[in-house]
């Protein structure tokens, strides 16, 4: 059975501080989401997406929430906003949709304190720049 994003959230917040996690119900989520398309086959785009979610977490390897010969979803936990300290869930969809075409779907979650990080966001906008080979920031 897999964890939801809030309890994953919950979980890291209490490993940084013994109240994080009870706070953490009184916070709100920051989603950021983003669809793309890659013109790379299915097999290459998976690959890219798994080296870039290990590297993410640190050396943890995604987790595979779901699999068929057409899709793969996969999860890490990692850190964003300042300093990387806030814990971010990112779950990408990896969907063949052709030959030489494969869509992408990126979620981030993070929890939103009182001091506003947007680590949600930005994590996902960080992620769909890597996985286009552009730069995050501009």
């Amino acid at each position: 059975m897999q964890q939801p994003e809030d309890r994953l959230l919950a979980e890291a917040l209490g490993s940084i501080n013994p109240g994080g996690k009870f706070a953490s119900r009184f916070m709100r989520n920051d989603v950021g989401e983003s669809d793309r398309e890659l013109p790379l086959d299915f097999d290459t785009t998976l690959e890219r997406v798994r080296t870039l979610l290990f590297g993410m977490a640190r050396g943890a390897h995604p987790v595979v929430l779901e699999a068929t010969t057409d899709q793969v979803t996969l999860r890490v936990l990692t850190g964003g906003g300042a300093l990387s300290m806030n814990p971010v869930v990112i779950t990408v969809d990896v969907t063949r949709a052709g030959e030489w075409a494969t869509g992408i779907h990126v979620r981030a979650v993070a929890k939103e304190g009182l001091i506003k990080q947007r680590a949600g966001r930005k994590t996902a906008e960080n992620v769909v720049a890597l996985l286009e080979g552009t730069d995050p920031r501009p």
